[in-house]
């Protein structure tokens, strides 16, 4: 399914001013979205929203001084060798649903423009990992950073028109650049995810505009690394035009001034460009939400939802969040914080540390070593995999009737009291204590050593999985793991994944003062500074005097 819009149309004139008219006068056709419901029943909203951002970062100074160059600012979020898309994806989603129930949800939504398959629903498979219940919608978005969009609108659609009670998107992406080309720097990797319904949400929208731009900004066809077009032309001819013209429309139709926006969440391809955008729209300087592409990247379809859970995270009952997200056109929404968004603040996610990686590491990470280390032949069966599904996607063991033994091995007889197919199905927990392990040096993997870690699980269970996003060093028996989905290999072809474990980093939770500043150099992204003192808008989009940015 391609990234945009749906629903009925309408007509609306090309924007002028700084960034100029629409190319060759053309008249524009948004999309009409989501206006305000009549009738008694509530409308969807967005429940909860949460971010994975992966472990390691990329400096903007090693790419330079590995091609020769100085200097380089910022860095950039890179996903480990066995992270990708859909874990990324599956990561944010359980943040998201926390502690709700999973098997309640009636719609599971993936976008992304780096899909590990082209064939092959990654919605299901993260359906999977989340062990979702047997009857529920799926689909793919793709095509477009538009994707995510695309997705959270016919999420919010079909909840209004009572098809599911809640759905779920997941949007990541791990796009891959030239290595020495100028997005190199650009690229992050990470996932976001948003849970809408009706049941408390904590943003409501009150209208939007999608409008679709055919135009050779950023485009892949049969390789992997992306392509682009001029920069500049792409900022103001592919972004700027549209996102001006969406999100005047948007706000028209909602009845809502610039200067009543508290909010402004306005990604841009390159992580540049948003301030000629606020500027042409005459919002006020300090709500604008900061990208924080410097410190993590352009996340691709993940980004917009990656600024706008910053943006929730510091708004009040009754603001109103201007929200955009552009690729081959330009999907803006209204939304109008409520008064669970107080609750949703309380509840902020965890903060983790992140670690640099070299170029050269980065450069394997990605495959883009053209004789790098062999990494073996894995053998892999379509049949096995499919019998092996309940422990190595969903996470199911089986429990005996008799002793209680949980045991995570597809076994007929219970190895602890002899008992023969008399087990229960249990589900297994996430987290747990490192029992014993062992580091092996010859597995061939582009991060040796390998640590084979046998994990207690909280609630019963003894565990078998190979740890990542571990220095070999930090290893301790006894130390608090939890399992993440990861790749495993991809053997016979095709990706295998499973349960890995990792070290439990997190720091915790509430406190949003205190954490917000330990914030920094973490995956928990939260901004500062949204809604204090005014500043101008710099011709890079970058805020002075007073703006908000990542910490």
């Amino acid at each position: 399914m391609a990234g945009g819009g749906a629903g009925g149309t309408g007509v609306m004139s090309g924007g002028k001013g700084a960034c100029g008219g629409l190319p060759g006068g053309a008249r524009l056709d948004p999309v009409e979205g989501h206006n305000p419901r009549s009738g008694s029943a509530p409308r969807a909203g967005i429940i909860d929203i949460a971010v994975a951002i992966p472990w390691r970062r990329l400096s903007a100074a090693a790419i330079a001084a590995a091609w020769g160059g100085r200097g380089g600012r910022g860095r950039r979020a890179v996903a480990s060798y066995d992270e990708d898309s859909i874990t990324l994806a599956v990561a944010a989603a359980l943040e998201c649903l926390d502690e709700r129930a999973a098997e309640e949800l009636g719609a599971l939504y993936f976008a992304s423009v780096s899909a590990p398959y082209i064939e092959k629903s990654c919605a299901t498979i993260v359906a999977s990992a989340l062990d979702l219940g047997g009857m529920l919608r799926t689909a793919d978005f793709g095509g477009s950073l538009r994707a995510g969009s695309s997705a959270l609108a016919a999420a919010l659609d079909a909840v209004d028109a009572g098809g599911v009670e809640t759905a779920l998107v997941a949007a990541a992406d791990c796009r891959i650049a030239p290595p020495g080309s100028s997005l190199e720097a650009v690229l992050g990797d990470g996932g976001a995810a948003v849970l809408v319904g009706r049941e408390e949400p904590i943003a409501i929208p009150l209208a939007s505009a999608y409008i679709p731009h055919n135009i050779m900004d950023l485009w892949r066809t049969e390789q992997r690394s992306l392509r682009s077009g001029d920069t500049r032309f792409g900022r103001v001819e592919a972004y700027a035009k549209y996102a001006v013209a969406a999100s005047k429309e948007a706000m028209k139709r909602a009845g809502t001034g610039p200067r009543e926006i508290s909010r402004a969440v306005l990604p841009s391809p390159d992580g540049r460009g948003h301030g000629a955008v606020a500027r042409e729209l005459g919002l006020r300087p300090e709500s604008v939400v900061d990208p924080g592409a410097e410190e993590l990247g352009v996340l691709g379809t993940a980004h917009p939802f990656l600024m706008l859970e910053s943006a929730l995270q510091a708004s009040e009952r009754g603001e109103r969040i201007l929200f955009t997200a552009c690729g081959d056109g330009c999907d803006a929404i209204i939304f109008e914080a409520t008064a669970s968004v107080e609750a949703f603040r309380k509840r902020r996610r965890k903060a983790a540390p992140a670690v640099e990686i070299g170029y050269v590491k980065y450069l394997a990470f990605k495959k883009l070593l053209a004789e790098g280390p062999e990494e073996g032949r894995p053998f892999s069966s379509p049949i096995q995999m499919s019998r092996e599904e309940g422990l190595s996607l969903r996470l199911r063991a089986k429990k005996c009737k008799a002793c209680a033994t949980i045991n995570t091995l597809n076994l007929r007889v219970c190895p602890h009291c002899g008992r023969r197919d008399d087990f229960d199905e249990v589900k297994l927990t996430r987290r747990g204590v490192l029992h014993t392990y062992t580091q092996e040096h010859y597995y061939p993997t582009p991060e040796p050593p390998v640590t084979m870690a046998v994990v207690d699980l909280e609630g019963g269970g003894r565990y078998l999985a190979q740890m990542t996003d571990v220095e070999p060093s930090e290893v301790r028996i006894g130390m608090e793991v939890e399992l993440t989905f990861r790749k495993l290999h991809e053997g016979g072809g095709y990706h295998n994944y499973c349960w890995k474990c990792r070290p439990v980093r997190r720091t915790g939770r509430g406190g949003a003062g205190a954490e917000r500043a330990a914030a920094s150099d973490t995956n928990q992204i939260t901004s500062k500074g949204a809604g204090g003192g005014g500043g101008e808008v710099g011709a890079g989009g970058k805020i002075s005097g007073g703006g908000s940015r990542w910490a």
